[in-house]
């Protein structure tokens, strides 16, 4: 394992769901939920199923009337720069992600874990090798 990633449990992912689970108490009238592609896609099934929401797609949701943008709630796994869950919060949808980091510009409407580390954060249903996002940005000129 390797010391600059951050390698998170299952058990992890649960405690973040219900974390963002009892947060939806509050919340009249939540019609979906969907993951933004891809490290959101399985915590929105996840939610699906813990909580008997109705899953719809990213891209369906996204085309929804804004009356029902609202009673959708996207997740996504971390919410880094925070440019992902500005455009979900622009659409109008209930934002949520299972981990945050500190400098975030976008903090989505329920959270799960604060994270104040640099490393890079290993999903459980990802290759524990897996390359760095980072390291898959790297433009053809280079």
């Amino acid at each position: 394992m390797e010391k600059n990633k951050l390698y998170l449990s299952g058990k992890w992912v649960d405690d973040q769901i219900n974390k963002i689970g009892e947060k939806l108490e509050g919340i009249d009238e939540l019609e979906f939920v969907t993951g933004i592609p891809r490290g959101g896609l399985i915590p929105a099934v996840m939610m699906s199923h813990a909580y008997g929401i109705k899953y719809i797609s990213y891209s369906s949701a996204k085309m929804l009337p804004l009356e029902l943008r609202k009673q959708t709630l996207v997740i996504d796994d971390i919410s880094d720069t925070g440019l992902t869950m500005a455009e979900a919060d622009k659409l109008g949808f209930i934002t949520s992600s299972l981990s945050i980091r500190t400098g975030t510009k976008t903090l989505p409407r329920l959270t799960g874990e604060l994270i104040d580390d640099d490393r890079w954060l290993v999903f459980p249903w990802e290759k524990l090798d897996s390359i760095p996002m980072q390291d898959y940005l790297i433009t053809e000129s280079e």
